[in-house]
């Protein structure tokens, strides 16, 4: 839990501190809040990602309409939202501690940061609002609706492709 000056230095925008990053990086307490509600809104899992996880999968692969070898290829580590980018790590080794044990700790769990639900995320996880890339280049079989351009606007592609919930 934060002390009362750490939680200040961070409000004052102390830059040894981490003054550019996500306060859930350097808040073990509000990263437990954020990763609870990617668990409990949009099933973050597995718990564990080296074990089977034959219903966990199953059930990505029902609510997602693809099989369960697909399902396994839509990880935290290849979804949009997913930032590894190096300032961020750099974040979450100060939120951790720094040194030599937090490298090892983010190499280990090759950690990231979800921007969808704020928290420390693992590559190997996924969940319900995992994001895709769109490729221009591969020619996406989107076809936007009459209102999917401002007026005087050519139509374009989305950026992101987003799934999220549960089949009906």
């Amino acid at each position: 839990m934060a002390t009362i000056k750490e939680t200040m230095t961070q409000l004052m925008g102390d830059d040894e501190a981490g003054e550019n990053c996500p306060t859930a990086t350097q808040d073990i307490t509000i990263n437990l809040r954020n990763r609870a509600k990617a668990i409990n809104s949009a099933d973050y899992g597995p718990e564990n990602p080296d074990l089977p996880n034959t219903a966990f999968w199953k059930k990505k692969a029902d609510e997602w309409e693809v099989d369960i070898e697909d399902a396994k290829m839509s990880r935290c580590g290849n979804c949009a939202a997913f930032n590894q980018e190096e300032s961020m790590l750099d974040c979450i080794e100060k939120g951790i501690g720094g040194g030599g044990d937090a490298e090892e700790v983010i190499e280990k769990a090759d950690l990231g940061y979800c921007e969808i639900f704020d928290f420390k995320c693992a590559a190997s996880r996924t969940c319900d609002a995992w994001v895709a890339e769109s490729d221009e280049d591969e020619g996406d079989e989107y076809e936007g609706g009459e209102n999917s351009a401002m007026e005087g606007e050519e139509e374009s592609k989305p950026m992101l492709v987003i799934k999220i919930g549960a089949k009906k």
